[in-house]
This record gives structure tokens, sequence and C-alpha cells, in this order.
């Protein structure tokens, strides 16, 4: 038995395992893959998408004090009172039961609220004045109040339910906000590994170079054509691009792992090991920006602005409220109540109190309740009620705190709109010199790269030395540099300008991207390292 057990629970294990794919090893993704994964698995957004939800209860909680309530009990009371009376000679008895039952609602209309309810109470007693035992009583009333002036136009239900709507928008603007800086975050990250990636090869190329200039002068220097030093300062230089090369390689780890967290649901860690490869190349061409177009889009659809308007528009409605509650209080009131009563009749004989001589005629709650609707007994009031404060009022003080709230959030608004046209005119200004940056770092990389190559030809002809070879390789190294700086901060700037029309600034992004204006041209490859002397790195066309 324990040998069969065991052999379908490895079978079970083996099925589950074959029908769970293992993460590839290697994906290769392109930008928009990346996007669609982040949108997809990031864990930071599937938090940020309950937040609507969770409004959404914040509106059913407000709505909630305009719904009707029932309410019902039944009690039992038995009490036994002493005689305190010469009316009452003896210890009186009274076993009452009760009931009742009601609705009660506040309307979201005009401030009405009302109430209807209705009781019955079946009484058993021992005393000689009670007219009929048991009693039988029951009741049907319905009070009716509405405001006049005050909670006419709002009250605090309806101020409350209002708020909570405003915030059910706002969640949406910042679930949209995060998206959009989930996307801006995730192209970010995946150019900062192309970028990584382009070093990496950059400085294997230095390394190349720098291990042929080594050959060729441990060469010189065993015929005797050189001196030892030149083999030295080789062999330096070949150490420095080493060192260079293993710091780069741990940027793409690095760059990597930023990518990994965006892209994927870490809560399954063996996608820590899956080796992520970039298979975009980064936009280099210069992109036709229409900067006033972007600033009316961003004016019109940045979720930080929408958000300014909404809080303008939970001001006006708190200023609607607090103003209300400067107003006299006046509220008709009406109330209707029917009686019905019922029970076995108690017959007396002689004068008052008389003789019990026994039980009479039975009175059915059927026709109790016949009382209660045929209007038998009646009972109607109507008023109404007025409530004023004299002199200076806490409502006063409120409605001016509201008033000025309001006014300070549409100066909160204006701020806001002048930040979003210079972030988008500043991320505009950025793309068209770094855009320039391109041209003249490329320029630059291509003389460089003609300085090295003549510098070598003198070299092997004996007209030039060791030291002036590997100054121009390291000039070459630190033009390539530039122009992967160039590259990246040019990319960047794009992603910037296009999430800054629709979001504000995130507060941090990944890598050094900026935090507060969108300013790309920080993040930059490392300088003073190593480049390659071939025109293309890492699938990234450097120039020609």
């Amino acid at each position: 038995m324990r040998k069969l057990l065991f052999v379908v629970l490895t079978s079970f294990a083996v099925s589950a395992s074959a029908q769970t794919p293992a993460p590839p090893s290697t994906l290769r993704l392109t930008v928009d893959d990346a996007v669609k994964m982040a949108l997809d698995h990031n864990v930071d957004l599937s938090a940020d998408r309950l937040d609507p939800q969770i409004s959404d209860t914040r509106v059913a909680a407000a709505a909630g004090a305009f719904k009707p309530t029932f309410n019902t009990n039944v009690n039992r009371n038995n009490q036994l009172q002493p005689p305190s009376s010469f009316l009452i000679p003896t210890a009186t008895r009274n076993d009452v039961v009760t009931s009742n039952a009601g609705v009660a609602q506040r309307l979201p209309w005009f401030g009405t609220s009302y109430s209807v309810a209705w009781n019955a109470a079946h009484t058993d007693s021992n005393s000689f004045l009670q007219s009929y035992n048991p009693l039988v009583q029951s009741g049907l009333s319905f009070n009716f109040s509405q405001p006049l002036v005050r909670d006419l136009r709002i009250d605090p239900a309806r101020q409350q339910l209002a708020v909570s709507r405003i915030g059910r928008d706002v969640a949406d603007t910042r679930l949209r906000e995060s998206i959009v800086h989930t996307m801006a975050n995730v192209k970010t990250a995946y150019w900062a590994l192309v970028a990584a990636v382009a070093n990496v090869d950059a400085r294997r190329t230095a390394v190349d170079l720098a291990r042929e200039l080594e050959r060729v002068n441990k060469a010189k220097v065993d015929v005797g054509q050189s001196p030892p030093l030149d083999l030295v300062s080789a062999q330096a230089e070949v150490a420095s691009n080493r060192e260079q090369l293993i710091i780069a390689e741990t940027a793409v780890k690095v760059a990597e792992d930023k990518l990994r967290l965006l892209v994927f649901d870490t809560g399954d860690r063996s996608v820590w090991n899956v080796k992520v490869e970039p298979a975009d190349a980064p936009p280099v061409t210069t992109a036709a920006l229409d900067i006033d177009a972007a600033v009316t889009n961003a004016l019109r659809d940045r979720a930080d602005l929408v958000r300014a308007r909404k809080d303008i528009d939970t001001a006006q409605v708190n200023e609607k409220f607090t103003g209300a509650q400067r107003l006299p209080d006046v509220r008709l009131n009406a109330s209707y109540l029917a009686s019905g009563l019922g029970g076995t009749q108690v017959l007396r004989t002689g004068g008052f109190p008389g003789t019990i001589v026994g039980p009479g005629q039975a009175t059915e709650f059927g026709t109790v309740l016949n009382q209660l609707f045929t209007n038998q007994y009646p009972t109607w009031a109507f008023g109404v009620s007025i409530s004023y404060p004299l002199g200076t009022s806490t409502e006063d003080a409120n409605h001016a705190r509201s008033k000025l709230e309001h006014r300070q959030a549409e100066e909160r608004l204006k701020s806001a709109e002048g930040r979003a046209v210079q972030q988008v005119r500043d991320a505009g200004w950025k793309i068209e010199m770094n855009a320039k940056r391109i041209e003249t770092t490329r320029a630059a990389r291509e003389l460089a790269d003609q300085r090295l190559d003549a510098e070598r030809k003198r070299f092997d002809v004996g007209m030039s030395t060791s030291f002036l070879v590997i100054q121009a390789q390291r000039d070459l190294a630190q033009a390539t540099t530039n122009e992967l700086s160039a590259i990246l901060a040019y990319d960047l700037a794009l992603v910037d300008f296009e999430a800054l029309q629709q979001a504000g600034p995130a507060g941090t992004l990944l890598g050094n991207a900026p935090s507060d204006s969108g300013d790309s041209t920080t993040m930059q490859a490392p300088a003073s390292v190593p480049a390659p002397a071939a025109p293309a790195v890492g699938g990234l066309r450097i120039g020609g």
C-alpha cells in the first residue's frame, strides 16, 4: 500500500512539474515587449490597481447613509409592584409582551428624512383598575422632517458622498499616473541596459587593443627596438582596461536586475535567473517636435493637473456646505399616530371602581389592526422649529476657512500648470540639445578613430611612441563614451517628453533618472572609460 501511494505521489509531482513550464533561461525583449510585461506583471502596479476599488468602497459607504434602515425588537417585561396606595391594597403583577418594527431613511434629495413604525403590546395584569385583561394595544406612527433653509441644498451626508465621488475620480488619475511612470521607468531601465551592454562591448574592444599593443611592444622589447618601459606602460593599460571591463559587466547585471524588477512578478524567485537581452537599438534619429502641441496636451491631460482640478471641485463642495451651515436651521416637522385598543373587557358592577364580576366581550387583534388602518383614533402634529446661533459661530469660521482653501486650490492649479509647461518645454529643449550632442560626439569619435589609426601607423614605422598610441586609445575611448552618453541622454529625454505630457514627474525614477524635472542629461555612461574603435557596439550603431 505504501509503495503504491509513493508511486502515485511521485507521478503527481512529475505531472505537476511538467504542467508548469520553467521560465526561459534567456529572454530577448523589445522595448514594447518589456512595457507590456510590466503592465501585466509589475507588483507595484498591481497594488496601485486596487486604489480605485478601495475608493469604490468609500463611495458605497457614503451612499449607505441614504439607505433605509429596518429595525425590530420583541421584549417581555414581568413586573410585580408592591401596594403603594389605598386604591391598590394588594401587590400588582403586570406581564407585558411588546413588539415593534419600523423603517427610517434619509433621502438623498432636499435633506428630507422620514420614519414609519408599528408597535403592539399584550398585557396580562391582576390590577382591578384595568378595563381589559388581557389588554391588546397597537400603534402606527409616521414622522416627517423637512429642512427649509440649512441642509436643503446640501447636508453632511450629501457633502461626504460628493467628496467621496471626487476621491474616486482622483484614484483613477493616480492609477493612470502610476501606469505612465511604470512605462517610463521600464523604458529608462531598458535603454540603460542597452547602454550598459554597449559599454561592455566597448571595454572588451579596449582590452583587445591594449593587448595588441602589449604584444607589439613585447616583440620590440625582445629584439631591442623599444625600451622595457614601453612594455610596462602597455601592460598597465591592459590591467586598467580589464578593471573597467569588470565594472562594466557588473553594471550590466545591475541594469538587468532593475529591468527584471519592473517586468516580472518577483514573487517567483526563479525570474532573477532569467537573462534579459534587449533586442532594440535606441532611436538616434532626431524627432520632429511640436512643443506647443505637447504643452497643450499636458495642460489638458496630465494626471497631476486633473487632480488639482478635482481639488478645486472638493473645495467648492466644502465651501457650499459650510456656507449652508451658516444659515438658520428651519425645519418643518409632521407626525401622524394611529392607535388601536382591544382584548377581553372586564365587567364590573356597582359604583367606582366597581366589583369585577367576570370577563366580557373580547376584541380580536385583527379588529385592533383594523382600527389603525381605518383611522379611528388618529393623532396629527405639525410644527416648525428654528435654530440660529447668535454672534460669530463655528460655522462662520468653517466657511471662512473653506473659502480660503478654495482660493488656495485655484492658486495651486495655476502653479502646477506653470510647472507643467516648464517641464515639458525643458524636456523638449533637452531632446534638441542631445540630438546636437549626438552629431558633435559622433564627429569627435570619428576624428579620434582616425587619429588612433594614424598614430598606430606611425608607431609601426617607428615615427611615434607607445605613450602617444596609448593616449590616442584613451582619447578614442572617451569620445566613444561621450557618444554613448549623448545617445542615452537623447533616448531618455524622449521618454521624459512623452511621459510629462501624461503625468507629473515621478518622485524617484530608476537608475540616475531625474526626480523632479524630467532631466535626462544626468543619465550618462561613465566617463574616462576606454571605448571600442569599431563602428558598431553591441548592436548600437555609433557612426558612419
